[in-house]
Formats: C-alpha cells, structure tokens, sequence
C-alpha cells in the first residue's frame, strides 16, 4: 500500500524537486550578483579599487541597464565622496577616499539574512556554541557600541599592500518589541581598520 502510495506520488515529487531547484537557482543568482557573503567584496567592488573599476564593477554584477552607468546618488563628505546605488538586493554605498579609491563599502540586505544561515556565532562563548555544528569562527562577535542595540560580528584581513580591512556584519537594533531583530543580519560593511587608516593613505598616495 505504501509503495502503491509512494508510486502514485512520484511524478508530484518530481514537478516539486523541480520548482524547488528553480527557486535555489533564483536565490543563489541573486547571491552571485552581490558576491558571497563572506567574501571581501560587494558586487565586485574591493577596497582600493580606483572610481571607474568601481563602477563598472556594480554596473556588470547588480545587472545595470544602458543610462544606469552612474551611481543614484552623490555626495561629498570633505574630501571624500560617498556613491549610493538603489538595487533589488538593497542599497550599496561606496566611499572614495579623496575621490579616489574605495575606502569603505556599506550595503543593507533588502531581505534581511539570518546569523545561523551564515554560520556566524550566537555569542563569544566557546561553551555556548557546543551543538555539533560548524561555526566560522574567524569571527568575533560583540556590538557596535556601549547601549548593546545592534550586534556585530566581524574578521580583518590583511592586504598585500599592508592594511587591514574588517569584513562586519551588522544585526537589526534590539527593541523591546522586536528581540529577534538582533538574530537578522541587516547589513555587510567592508572597511579600512581604523589603526590602519595611516598606511591606507601612503598606500593610497603611492599608488
């Protein structure tokens, strides 16, 4: 009765595996656009990269259209410029340093991640974290500031050029109505480690 069952269900099964596969294959299309997200990257852009390689880099990984070259929206900070581009996958903002290269990359998740999903830990307890799963533990995990609003979790790599850049992922504040908030990943952010910013600048000035 059962393998009469089971027979009787397997084309079913097979339309759902189906639609299923079309359903990762969208998810992960849309994941490639923005690179992964561990990478040290968002759509192509790195740290250092001059303004035109940066925005041809969005330009051909968030899929833009003829006449959409140029970022959504300008605006000069002193001697920087910050860009903003308005994507389906979220918002992206680039800062060039002195107008020039790429100092730093915020991007806000239009849907937001799950921690767990990115295999980040819950807190920096080795002993709260003994489940049998994997962690990527280049990681630390703390908050972005004193009052314990918004979580943080974030890893530094060094360049060949001598700086290091912090690879962050920011959570959702903590409401009192909205607890969980602090369990979604809202934002990447990639930037200059701020005790680096000295040799970002020689670097930037050599180069």
């Amino acid at each position: 009765m059962l393998k009469n069952s089971f027979r009787a269900t397997k084309p079913a099964r097979l339309i759902l595996s189906c639609v299923l596969l079309a359903v990762v294959s969208a998810v992960a299309g849309r994941a490639q656009n923005a690179g992964s997200p561990h990478d040290a990257d968002l759509f192509g852009v790195r740290i250092g990269m001059d303004v035109p390689t940066a925005l041809e880099a969005v330009f051909v990984n968030a899929k833009r259209q003829p006449g959409q070259e140029k970022p959504d929206a300008k605006k000069s900070e002193g001697k920087d410029v910050r860009v903003l581009y308005k994507l389906k996958e979220g918002n992206l903002q680039i800062v060039f340093a002195e107008g020039k290269r790429v100092r730093e990359i915020q991007f806000e998740y239009a849907s937001p991640l799950r921690y767990e999903d990115l295999r980040l830990l819950d807190n920096s307890s080795t002993f709260g974290n003994m489940g049998g799963d994997r962690y990527d533990d280049r990681y630390a995990v703390g908050f972005t500031d004193d009052k314990q609003k918004e979580r943080q979790w974030w890893r530094d790599e060094k360049t060949p050029e001598g700086y290091r850049i912090r690879i962050s992922f920011i959570s959702g504040k903590l409401t009192v109505a909205g607890a969980l908030a602090t369990k979604e990943v809202r934002h990447k952010i990639i930037t200059v480690v701020p005790e680096d910013k000295d040799k970002f600048a020689k670097a930037l000035q050599s180069g």
